[in-house]
């Protein structure tokens, strides 16, 4: 039960919790979405302008000479520090800016929202830094490019050859390598110097390298030749490294980084940009709430885990054989648990005492014959009896009494399996009555009809309700056997049965007068016997009795 105890306040806790933390994360995500939207819907009629300051940035070291155009918005662009570079208004106080810039002007990292397509690595493919080629090696590689495509490739290879250039000017000529090389000296260097970097290139190309080896040292990670694809463009298999290697290189050509602000005319942000979170009275408010979750939680588990103890006790109780019974009036799924469990134990109790009733009873119904037969079988063996014919009529009397005893167990025994087998067909009732007319001398029977059974089980049905009624019923008293409208009913006028004992008269081996021997009061069998037949068929029996007056059994077919 602790354990129970113990999960149910974990779980309300953090479910609190967890409902307090996602609360908090979705109201400061929508906040900052709401100044996001907000300022991303002021800054798109200006993102013309926040893409002509990148290009500035990309042509120049430093921001000098750099102008904001004026709109309906102002735009101020400040250095990191916040000191302002260039305004479109006038006469603007500093302590005036929003706490949020309205985008980062930095080609070494590019917006997305504001460019997009950028590269993988948001570095601005126009910086060229220490790659960039003097103009007499772009016109070298230049007509280099134009004596390959022209002089060293046939017209219909030449067309298959496309000429670019990168940022710094070198041309790319994309050879298809499935042709042959030319073989002329002249388009072999031609080749050559079109493959092969510059000296500026390479000096460049080595700095990279070794910024990406440091980088990766620094991780932990084994080192790495760098490489240039076909398009010239450095390659490793780290980009992370490449990318903050490639800033550092090109960051002394390029403006520093700068922020943009878009604001009112008077420099000030709008009230919906200005947004202040209390960190303290958010905490206060998740710690009140997070007591009163567990407090709540802790009153409801104790009031659920009581009677749970309850029950287990009384578990462990019917372990031991004990009494049971738990006391939970309750009306919810554990008060139904309860009176389930208080249930269980009963039948289990009385189960029990059957079990054990039955076993006295089986025990003492095969003690009588078997105790007669072996007396006589005795006395035979000592000389002191003489097996005649008297002797063995009795002796097979009673096997007859013991095989009858163990049929009707066995009968029993398959009805409680299920395994009951009937065979029905059309019964007469008129024509059976007149069998057990004959069969039981002074039977009153009257009626008829047919009716779909097994005409044996039905036989020993009758026979023995019948045998019962007469058993019971004195000399000058009467038994009827009538049938009328699928209803069978065997009644007689014997001393009847109390009406505390009429719930127990198909229980196995019960007797409402325990003083009648075997021989006055059968094995007990027989009721019990007839209930599970009459189950079998689909049928119902039904018993009235009044003390003195008789007893009448009724057997109900279910309508054809």
């Amino acid at each position: 039960m602790h354990s129970v105890l113990a999960r149910l306040l974990a779980a309300s806790a953090l479910v609190a919790l967890f409902s307090i933390t996602a609360t908090a994360w979705l109201a400061a995500q929508s906040t900052s979405t709401s100044i996001r939207q907000e300022l991303g819907n002021a800054l798109a009629g200006d993102a013309a302008t926040y893409r002509d300051l990148i290009t500035f940035a990309v042509e120049h070291r430093a921001w000098d000479g750099v102008a904001l155009p004026p709109g309906r918005s102002r735009l101020i662009l400040t250095t990191a520090d916040r000191r302002v570079i260039a305004d479109s208004g006038t006469n603007l106080d500093p302590a005036q800016l929003p706490a949020v810039p309205s985008a980062v002007v930095d080609p070494l990292e590019l917006d997305l929202a504001q460019v997009p397509g950028s590269p993988a690595d948001r570095i601005d493919p126009r910086i060229t830094g220490p790659f960039q080629l003097t103009e007499r090696e772009k016109a070298g590689l230049t007509h280099d490019a134009d004596i390959f495509r022209s002089r060293c490739r046939g017209a219909s290879e030449a067309a298959q050859l496309e000429t670019a250039a990168t940022a710094w000017g070198r041309p790319i000529v994309n050879v298809d390598r499935t042709i042959p090389a030319p073989a002329a000296p002249a388009c072999a260097e031609v080749q050559d110097r079109l493959t092969t970097l510059t000296p500026g290139e390479s000096a460049a190309f080595n700095d990279l390298g070794l910024r990406v080896g440091d980088c990766l040292r620094q991780r932990g990670l084994p080192a790495e030749q760098l490489t240039m694809n076909a398009s010239w463009q450095p390659v490793a298999s780290n980009a992370e490294c490449l990318a903050s290697a490639r800033r550092a290189q090109l960051r002394p050509y390029v403006a520093p980084p700068a922020l943009l602000f878009v604001t009112d005319a008077a420099g000030k942000t709008t009230a919906a940009t200005v947004v202040r979170f209390d960190v303290g009275r958010i905490v206060l408010v998740a710690a009140v709430v997070l007591v009163l979750t567990v407090g709540v939680s802790v009153v409801v588990a104790l009031r659920m885990t009581r009677p749970l103890r309850s029950l287990t006790a009384a578990a462990e109780r019917l372990r031991h054989g004990d009494d049971a019974q738990v006391d939970i009036r309750s009306r919810s799924e554990i008060g139904q648990l309860a009176r389930a469990f208080n249930d269980m134990a009963a039948h289990r109790a009385r189960t029990d005492a059957q079990r054990k009733a039955m076993t006295s009873d089986i025990s003492h119904e095969l003690r009588n014959p078997l105790g007669t037969i072996r007396s006589w079988l005795e006395g035979a063996r000592d000389g002191v009896v003489e097996l005649d014919r008297t002797t063995l009529t009795s002796l097979l009397d009673e096997a007859l009494v013991l095989q009858r005893l163990i049929d009707d167990l066995q009968d029993l025994a398959l009805a409680d399996a299920g395994e009951l087998r009937l065979h029905p067909e059309t019964v007469d009732l008129r024509e059976l009555f007149d069998q057990l007319v004959v069969a039981h001398p002074g039977l009153v029977a009257e009626g008829g009809g047919v009716v779909t059974a097994d005409p044996v089980r039905l036989r020993q049905v009758l026979t023995n309700l019948v045998s019962n009624a007469f058993r019971y019923t004195p000399a000058d008293g009467t038994v009827r056997l009538e049938a009328q409208d699928g209803r069978i009913t065997v009644s007689d006028t014997g001393s009847g049965i109390a009406a505390e004992d009429l719930p127990h008269v198909f229980d196995r081996f019960w007797r409402a007068d325990r003083s009648r021997t075997r021989d006055t009061g059968g094995s007990g069998l027989g009721l019990a016997i007839v209930h599970a037949i009459v189950s079998a068929h689909r049928c119902t029996v039904a018993v009235e009795s009044e003390v003195g007056r008789g007893t009448t059994f009724t057997i109900t077919f279910p309508a054809r």
